[in-house]
Protein backbone atom coordinates (compact mmCIF):
# COMPACT_ATOMS: atom_id res chain seq x y z
CA UNK A 1 0.00 0.00 0.00
CA UNK A 2 2.67 2.42 0.70
CA UNK A 3 4.57 1.55 -2.39
CA UNK A 4 1.44 2.70 -4.39
CA UNK A 5 1.33 5.44 -2.64
CA UNK A 6 5.09 6.75 -3.29
CA UNK A 7 4.23 5.48 -6.85
CA UNK A 8 1.25 7.92 -7.07
CA UNK A 9 3.34 10.56 -5.92
CA UNK A 10 6.20 9.86 -8.02
CA UNK A 11 4.20 9.91 -10.91
CA UNK A 12 2.27 14.03 -9.75
CA UNK A 13 5.67 14.92 -9.40
CA UNK A 14 6.81 13.94 -13.18
CA UNK A 15 3.92 15.33 -14.59
CA UNK A 16 4.09 18.58 -13.19
CA UNK A 17 7.71 19.10 -13.74
CA UNK A 18 7.26 17.89 -17.49
CA UNK A 19 4.18 20.65 -17.82
CA UNK A 20 6.48 23.34 -16.30
CA UNK A 21 9.06 22.92 -18.35
CA UNK A 22 6.61 22.42 -21.59
CA UNK A 23 5.51 25.71 -20.47
CA UNK A 24 9.14 27.42 -20.31
CA UNK A 25 9.60 26.10 -23.49
CA UNK A 26 6.72 27.64 -25.56
CA UNK A 27 6.81 30.64 -23.62
CA UNK A 28 9.85 31.78 -22.98
CA UNK A 29 11.00 34.86 -20.47
CA UNK A 30 11.43 37.95 -21.91
CA UNK A 31 9.84 36.84 -24.99
CA UNK A 32 7.41 39.80 -24.80
CA UNK A 33 10.50 41.73 -24.87
CA UNK A 34 12.20 40.55 -27.30
CA UNK A 35 8.60 41.35 -29.47
CA UNK A 36 9.06 44.82 -28.48
CA UNK A 37 12.58 45.07 -28.74
CA UNK A 38 12.17 43.85 -31.88
CA UNK A 39 9.88 46.27 -33.44
CA UNK A 40 11.68 49.11 -32.02
CA UNK A 41 15.02 48.59 -33.67
CA UNK A 42 12.78 48.07 -37.11
CA UNK A 43 11.27 51.25 -36.84
CA UNK A 44 14.17 53.76 -36.10
CA UNK A 45 16.79 52.12 -38.12
CA UNK A 46 15.38 53.92 -41.08
CA UNK A 47 14.82 57.01 -39.37
CA UNK A 48 17.40 59.58 -39.32
CA UNK A 49 15.39 62.21 -36.70
CA UNK A 50 15.17 63.16 -32.99
CA UNK A 51 12.25 60.81 -32.33
CA UNK A 52 14.17 57.93 -33.42
CA UNK A 53 17.11 59.24 -30.99
CA UNK A 54 14.67 59.63 -28.29
CA UNK A 55 13.04 56.20 -28.66
CA UNK A 56 16.42 54.53 -28.34
CA UNK A 57 17.72 56.28 -25.74
CA UNK A 58 14.20 55.42 -23.89
CA UNK A 59 14.73 51.53 -25.04
CA UNK A 60 18.56 51.54 -23.75
CA UNK A 61 17.78 52.78 -20.81
CA UNK A 62 14.88 50.91 -20.32
CA UNK A 63 17.70 47.29 -20.82
CA UNK A 64 19.59 49.31 -18.63
CA UNK A 65 17.52 48.92 -15.74
CA UNK A 66 16.19 45.57 -16.62
CA UNK A 67 19.76 44.53 -15.87
CA UNK A 68 19.62 42.69 -19.21
CA UNK A 69 19.11 39.47 -17.66
CA UNK A 70 16.68 38.11 -20.60
CA UNK A 71 17.90 37.24 -24.01
CA UNK A 72 15.68 39.74 -25.33
CA UNK A 73 17.27 42.64 -23.43
CA UNK A 74 21.06 41.27 -24.22
CA UNK A 75 20.07 41.17 -28.07
CA UNK A 76 18.23 44.84 -27.44
CA UNK A 77 22.00 46.10 -25.90
CA UNK A 78 23.92 44.96 -28.49
CA UNK A 79 21.42 46.08 -31.06
CA UNK A 80 21.68 49.54 -29.57
CA UNK A 81 25.61 49.54 -28.82
CA UNK A 82 27.41 47.98 -32.13
CA UNK A 83 25.97 50.68 -34.57
CA UNK A 84 27.67 54.02 -34.10
CA UNK A 85 27.32 54.66 -37.82
CA UNK A 86 23.68 54.82 -37.61
CA UNK A 87 23.69 56.70 -34.38
CA UNK A 88 26.10 59.02 -36.26
CA UNK A 89 23.97 59.15 -38.92
CA UNK A 90 20.63 60.44 -36.95
CA UNK A 91 22.72 62.85 -35.31
CA UNK A 92 24.46 64.48 -38.17
CA UNK A 93 22.15 67.50 -39.77
CA UNK A 94 20.14 67.19 -42.92
CA UNK A 95 21.03 69.65 -45.73
CA UNK A 96 17.37 71.29 -46.57
CA UNK A 97 17.05 72.53 -49.79
CA UNK A 98 13.96 74.49 -51.67
CA UNK A 99 11.76 72.83 -54.19
CA UNK A 100 12.98 73.27 -57.64
CA UNK A 101 9.47 74.26 -58.47
CA UNK A 102 9.62 77.55 -56.25
CA UNK A 103 10.63 80.49 -58.65
CA UNK A 104 12.22 81.32 -55.77
CA UNK A 105 14.57 78.17 -55.62
CA UNK A 106 17.97 79.08 -57.01
CA UNK A 107 21.13 76.92 -57.77
CA UNK A 108 22.43 75.12 -54.82
CA UNK A 109 18.67 74.59 -53.55
CA UNK A 110 19.11 78.00 -52.00
CA UNK A 111 15.54 79.84 -51.32
CA UNK A 112 16.00 83.18 -52.53
CA UNK A 113 13.65 86.15 -51.09
CA UNK A 114 11.81 87.51 -54.05
CA UNK A 115 11.69 85.88 -57.43
CA UNK A 116 14.16 87.21 -60.01
CA UNK A 117 13.57 90.35 -61.25
CA UNK A 118 15.56 89.91 -63.97
CA UNK A 119 18.19 92.50 -65.95
CA UNK A 120 17.46 95.29 -68.39
CA UNK A 121 16.11 94.65 -71.58
CA UNK A 122 18.89 94.85 -74.52
CA UNK A 123 19.06 98.21 -76.32
CA UNK A 124 17.89 97.90 -80.20
CA UNK A 125 20.95 97.99 -82.10
CA UNK A 126 19.39 96.67 -85.30
CA UNK A 127 16.04 96.54 -87.00
CA UNK A 128 14.02 93.57 -85.75
CA UNK A 129 11.79 91.38 -88.72
CA UNK A 130 10.51 88.50 -87.10
CA UNK A 131 9.80 88.54 -83.47
CA UNK A 132 9.18 84.79 -81.62
CA UNK A 133 7.06 84.21 -78.66
CA UNK A 134 7.65 80.62 -77.14
CA UNK A 135 5.93 79.57 -73.88
CA UNK A 136 7.99 77.16 -72.06
CA UNK A 137 6.88 75.04 -69.19
CA UNK A 138 9.59 74.07 -66.01
CA UNK A 139 8.89 70.53 -64.30
CA UNK A 140 6.51 67.86 -65.47
CA UNK A 141 2.76 68.26 -64.94
CA UNK A 142 2.96 72.40 -64.21
CA UNK A 143 0.20 73.39 -66.11
CA UNK A 144 0.29 77.12 -64.37
CA UNK A 145 4.33 77.14 -64.17
CA UNK A 146 4.82 78.14 -67.14
CA UNK A 147 6.16 81.54 -69.07
CA UNK A 148 6.92 83.38 -71.94
CA UNK A 149 9.76 84.30 -73.97
CA UNK A 150 9.48 87.42 -76.71
CA UNK A 151 12.27 88.00 -79.00
CA UNK A 152 13.05 89.87 -81.91
CA UNK A 153 15.09 88.85 -84.81
CA UNK A 154 17.86 90.77 -87.11
CA UNK A 155 16.75 89.18 -90.86
CA UNK A 156 18.24 92.32 -92.64
CA UNK A 157 21.70 91.73 -90.97
CA UNK A 158 21.99 87.94 -90.93
CA UNK A 159 19.09 86.39 -93.01
CA UNK A 160 20.49 83.09 -93.78
CA UNK A 161 20.99 82.39 -89.56
CA UNK A 162 17.52 83.82 -88.70
CA UNK A 163 16.09 81.94 -91.73
CA UNK A 164 17.82 78.91 -90.53
CA UNK A 165 16.52 79.74 -86.46
CA UNK A 166 13.08 80.11 -87.65
CA UNK A 167 12.95 76.79 -89.97
CA UNK A 168 14.00 75.21 -86.63
CA UNK A 169 11.51 76.67 -84.45
CA UNK A 170 8.59 75.85 -86.89
CA UNK A 171 8.20 73.17 -89.93
CA UNK A 172 11.91 72.06 -89.16
CA UNK A 173 15.24 71.81 -90.75
CA UNK A 174 16.03 69.70 -93.74
CA UNK A 175 19.29 68.69 -94.82
CA UNK A 176 19.79 65.05 -95.98
CA UNK A 177 20.57 64.45 -99.66
CA UNK A 178 16.77 63.83 -100.54
CA UNK A 179 18.51 62.63 -104.01
CA UNK A 180 20.65 60.01 -102.27
CA UNK A 181 17.80 58.66 -100.47
CA UNK A 182 15.89 58.43 -104.13
CA UNK A 183 16.34 54.97 -104.72
CA UNK A 184 16.23 53.88 -100.73
CA UNK A 185 13.94 51.60 -99.65
CA UNK A 186 11.97 51.76 -96.35
CA UNK A 187 13.80 54.79 -94.85
CA UNK A 188 12.33 56.50 -92.05
CA UNK A 189 12.83 60.35 -91.57
CA UNK A 190 11.79 63.70 -90.48
CA UNK A 191 12.35 67.31 -90.27
CA UNK A 192 13.69 68.32 -87.08
CA UNK A 193 11.94 71.20 -84.98
CA UNK A 194 11.93 72.51 -81.48
CA UNK A 195 8.27 71.98 -82.32
CA UNK A 196 7.99 68.09 -82.36
CA UNK A 197 7.58 67.58 -78.88
CA UNK A 198 10.82 66.95 -77.25
CA UNK A 199 12.24 71.07 -77.52
CA UNK A 200 14.07 71.81 -74.45
CA UNK A 201 16.53 73.22 -72.12
CA UNK A 202 19.69 71.06 -72.83
CA UNK A 203 21.96 72.98 -70.65
CA UNK A 204 22.21 75.86 -67.65
CA UNK A 205 25.37 77.75 -67.48
CA UNK A 206 24.36 79.02 -63.68
CA UNK A 207 23.43 82.86 -64.42
CA UNK A 208 25.31 83.21 -67.50
CA UNK A 209 23.22 81.41 -69.98
CA UNK A 210 20.60 78.77 -71.25
CA UNK A 211 20.68 76.37 -74.64
CA UNK A 212 17.90 74.93 -76.25
CA UNK A 213 17.92 71.81 -78.74
CA UNK A 214 16.49 68.68 -79.52
CA UNK A 215 18.45 66.10 -77.50
CA UNK A 216 17.63 62.98 -79.64
CA UNK A 217 16.29 63.25 -82.88
CA UNK A 218 15.06 59.41 -83.07
CA UNK A 219 13.59 59.80 -79.61
CA UNK A 220 11.49 63.29 -80.96
CA UNK A 221 10.72 60.88 -84.06
CA UNK A 222 9.36 58.32 -82.39
CA UNK A 223 7.95 59.96 -79.83
CA UNK A 224 5.60 62.41 -82.10
CA UNK A 225 4.19 59.06 -83.75
CA UNK A 226 3.86 57.33 -80.67
CA UNK A 227 6.31 54.66 -81.38
CA UNK A 228 8.90 52.96 -78.86
CA UNK A 229 11.94 53.47 -80.74
CA UNK A 230 12.08 54.95 -84.33
CA UNK A 231 13.29 51.24 -85.87
CA UNK A 232 16.21 50.31 -87.58
CA UNK A 233 15.41 52.08 -90.60
CA UNK A 234 15.54 56.10 -89.28
CA UNK A 235 17.75 58.41 -90.52
CA UNK A 236 18.61 61.77 -88.69
CA UNK A 237 18.77 65.11 -90.42
CA UNK A 238 22.77 65.69 -90.88
CA UNK A 239 25.13 69.09 -90.16
CA UNK A 240 23.41 71.80 -92.63
CA UNK A 241 25.21 73.28 -95.61
CA UNK A 242 26.87 75.25 -96.78
CA UNK A 243 27.70 76.65 -93.55
CA UNK A 244 27.47 80.42 -92.74
CA UNK A 245 30.80 81.47 -90.59
CA UNK A 246 30.78 84.04 -93.51
CA UNK A 247 27.81 85.76 -92.32
CA UNK A 248 27.89 89.12 -90.69
CA UNK A 249 28.23 89.67 -86.98
CA UNK A 250 25.84 92.45 -85.93
CA UNK A 251 26.86 92.70 -82.28
CA UNK A 252 28.88 91.29 -79.88
CA UNK A 253 27.85 88.89 -76.42
CA UNK A 254 27.42 92.11 -74.20
CA UNK A 255 24.64 92.10 -72.45
CA UNK A 256 21.96 89.68 -70.87
CA UNK A 257 19.10 88.48 -73.08
CA UNK A 258 20.64 87.81 -76.78
CA UNK A 259 19.80 85.03 -79.03
CA UNK A 260 22.79 83.45 -80.49
CA UNK A 261 23.52 80.60 -82.61
CA UNK A 262 26.84 78.98 -83.65
CA UNK A 263 29.27 80.81 -86.09
CA UNK A 264 28.58 77.79 -88.90
CA UNK A 265 25.08 77.63 -88.40
CA UNK A 266 22.64 75.31 -86.58
CA UNK A 267 23.74 71.75 -86.23
CA UNK A 268 27.56 73.00 -85.27
CA UNK A 269 27.32 73.99 -82.04
CA UNK A 270 30.70 73.03 -79.64
CA UNK A 271 30.80 74.89 -76.13
CA UNK A 272 27.75 77.52 -76.24
CA UNK A 273 27.30 78.45 -72.55
CA UNK A 274 29.73 76.52 -71.25
CA UNK A 275 27.63 73.48 -72.05
CA UNK A 276 30.97 71.90 -72.69
CA UNK A 277 29.15 70.17 -75.97
CA UNK A 278 32.02 69.17 -78.21
CA UNK A 279 30.51 68.91 -81.91
CA UNK A 280 32.89 66.52 -83.03
CA UNK A 281 32.35 63.67 -80.31
CA UNK A 282 28.14 64.03 -81.56
CA UNK A 283 26.44 61.27 -83.56
CA UNK A 284 24.08 62.93 -86.31
CA UNK A 285 21.31 61.97 -83.97
CA UNK A 286 22.61 64.64 -81.14
CA UNK A 287 23.82 67.31 -83.22
CA UNK A 288 20.70 69.80 -82.88
CA UNK A 289 21.01 69.38 -78.91
CA UNK A 290 22.76 72.81 -78.11
CA UNK A 291 21.03 74.78 -81.50
CA UNK A 292 20.59 78.39 -80.34
CA UNK A 293 21.22 79.74 -76.61
CA UNK A 294 20.33 83.16 -75.36
CA UNK A 295 22.30 85.22 -72.66
CA UNK A 296 21.75 85.58 -69.14
CA UNK A 297 24.94 87.80 -68.99
CA UNK A 298 28.07 89.29 -71.05
CA UNK A 299 29.45 86.38 -72.38
CA UNK A 300 32.63 87.66 -74.40
CA UNK A 301 34.25 84.35 -75.12
CA UNK A 302 31.39 83.52 -77.62
CA UNK A 303 32.59 86.62 -79.62
CA UNK A 304 36.28 84.68 -80.05
CA UNK A 305 36.96 84.61 -83.65
CA UNK A 306 38.07 81.49 -85.58
CA UNK A 307 37.37 79.35 -82.40
CA UNK A 308 34.89 76.09 -81.98
CA UNK A 309 32.85 78.54 -79.25
CA UNK A 310 31.94 81.51 -81.85
CA UNK A 311 29.10 82.27 -82.15
CA UNK A 312 26.81 85.01 -83.98
CA UNK A 313 23.94 87.33 -82.18
CA UNK A 314 20.98 87.11 -84.53
CA UNK A 315 18.46 88.56 -82.01
CA UNK A 316 16.97 90.04 -78.71
CA UNK A 317 14.59 89.70 -75.99
CA UNK A 318 12.03 92.83 -76.15
CA UNK A 319 10.26 92.99 -72.71
CA UNK A 320 10.45 93.02 -69.01
CA UNK A 321 8.25 89.70 -68.75
CA UNK A 322 10.63 87.65 -70.47
CA UNK A 323 13.78 89.12 -68.92
CA UNK A 324 12.03 87.89 -65.34
CA UNK A 325 11.44 84.84 -66.79
CA UNK A 326 15.37 84.34 -68.28
CA UNK A 327 16.59 85.33 -64.92
CA UNK A 328 14.80 82.44 -63.52
CA UNK A 329 15.68 79.63 -65.97
CA UNK A 330 19.52 81.01 -66.28
CA UNK A 331 19.22 80.11 -62.08
CA UNK A 332 17.56 76.99 -62.01
CA UNK A 333 19.20 73.81 -60.27
CA UNK A 334 20.60 71.74 -62.62
CA UNK A 335 22.03 68.25 -62.04
CA UNK A 336 25.35 67.34 -60.33
CA UNK A 337 28.09 66.14 -62.54
CA UNK A 338 31.48 65.38 -61.71
CA UNK A 339 33.76 68.35 -62.08
CA UNK A 340 30.44 70.80 -63.24
CA UNK A 341 28.80 72.51 -59.83
CA UNK A 342 27.57 75.52 -61.99
CA UNK A 343 26.48 74.04 -65.26
CA UNK A 344 24.45 71.43 -66.45
CA UNK A 345 21.38 69.96 -67.42
CA UNK A 346 18.45 71.25 -65.36
CA UNK A 347 16.72 69.50 -62.02
CA UNK A 348 13.29 69.64 -63.52
CA UNK A 349 12.28 69.22 -67.67
CA UNK A 350 11.94 72.74 -69.08
CA UNK A 351 10.03 72.35 -72.48
CA UNK A 352 9.55 74.18 -75.01
CA UNK A 353 5.31 73.87 -75.25
CA UNK A 354 4.32 76.24 -78.52
CA UNK A 355 6.12 78.84 -80.35
CA UNK A 356 4.64 81.46 -82.37
CA UNK A 357 6.39 83.45 -85.14
CA UNK A 358 4.91 86.85 -86.64
CA UNK A 359 6.94 89.04 -89.68
CA UNK A 360 7.42 93.03 -88.45
CA UNK A 361 5.65 95.39 -90.64
CA UNK A 362 8.10 96.56 -93.50
CA UNK A 363 9.19 100.56 -93.92
CA UNK A 364 5.86 100.82 -96.76
CA UNK A 365 3.53 99.86 -93.78
CA UNK A 366 2.51 96.32 -95.48
CA UNK A 367 2.48 93.28 -92.58
CA UNK A 368 4.53 90.24 -93.40
CA UNK A 369 2.30 86.95 -93.16
CA UNK A 370 2.95 85.04 -90.32
CA UNK A 371 5.03 82.36 -89.96
CA UNK A 372 3.49 78.54 -90.58
CA UNK A 373 3.69 76.45 -86.92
Amino acid sequence: MLNMVFYGLHVLLLVAFLATVSTAWTTPIGSQHRRESTIIIRSTNNVNDDTSITTRRELLHKTIRIGASTPAAALTLSALTHHPESASASIRPEEKKCDPGDARCRQGGELADDVPSGQPIPAVTNRITYVVQMIVDVGERRENDAGYLRFGLYGDDCPGSVKQLLLFLTRGIKSMNMDALEDALEVDYAPVSLMDGSGSVQNICSGKGIDFGVPSQSKAYSRSRGLRTAGPYFVPQGRPTPTLEGEAFPRPHSVAGLISVPAKGIGYGDASSGSGIIASELSDDEIFASAFTITAQEAAPLDKPNTAQQQRVIGQIIDNESMQFLERLANLPVQKKVGKVSSGPPLLKVRVRDVDVQKVKNESGKKGKKKSR
